[in-house]
C-alpha cells in the first residue's frame, strides 16, 4: 500500500513538472560529451525534470528508456533538486576509462560551492549521456538542502 501511494505521488510530481525547452528536444543526450553536461546543467538550473532525463544514462542511452521508471523518477528527482545552481563553471575534459570524459564542474549555489566532477559516456547514435557525478559532493556542501 506505502509503495502504491509513493508511486502516486511520484507519478503526480513527475507528470506536473515543469518543462522548458533548454536544447534540441527531438534527441536524448549531448552531440558531445560537453553538450551533455551543458544540457543537463541547463536542465538543472531551469528545475527541468525531462531535460535532465533525457541527458542521464548509460551506453545503452537515457535510462529513463531502458530501467524502471518508479526508480528513474526518484533518482531524478534528487538530482534535480542536488543539482539546482546559480553558476556553473566546466572545466576542459579529462580522459576517462573506456573512453569515457570527466569533467570539474565548478558550481555555486547563494553561499555554496562544490567543484564536481561529472563523467560522460558515448551512447547509440555516437550521442553522449551523463553518467554519473559526484552527488554526495552536492550532500556535503548543502545544495541538496531544499530552498
Amino acid at each position: 500500500m506505502k509503495r502504491i501511494a509513493l508511486l502516486l505521488v511520484l507519478v503526480t510530481i513527475f507528470s506536473s513538472c515543469k518543462t522548458v525547452v533548454v536544447h534540441d528536444t527531438t534527441q536524448t543526450g549531448g552531440k558531445t560529451p560537453r553538450e551533455a553536461v551543458d544540457r543537463f546543467l541547463a536542465g538543472a538550473r531551469a528545475q527541468d525534470l525531462q531535460a535532465i532525463g533525457a541527458v542521464f544514462g548509460n551506453d545503452q542511452g537515457p535510462l529513463r528508456d531502458h530501467a524502471d521508471r518508479a526508480t528513474i523518477a526518484r533518482q531524478l528527482l534528487i538530482q534535480l533538486q542536488c543539482t539546482r545552481h546559480d553558476k556553473a563553471t566546466i572545466s576542459e575534459p579529462v580522459r576517462g576509462e573506456g573512453g569515457r570524459q570527466v569533467f570539474v564542474v565548478d558550481m555555486t549555489q547563494a553561499n555554496n560551492s562544490a567543484s564536481v566532477k561529472f563523467t560522460t559516456v558515448k551512447g547509440p547514435s555516437d550521442r553522449w549521456y551523463v553518467l554519473i557525478f559526484e552527488i554526495q559532493v552536492l550532500q556535503n556542501k548543502g545544495f541538496c538542502n531544499k530552498a
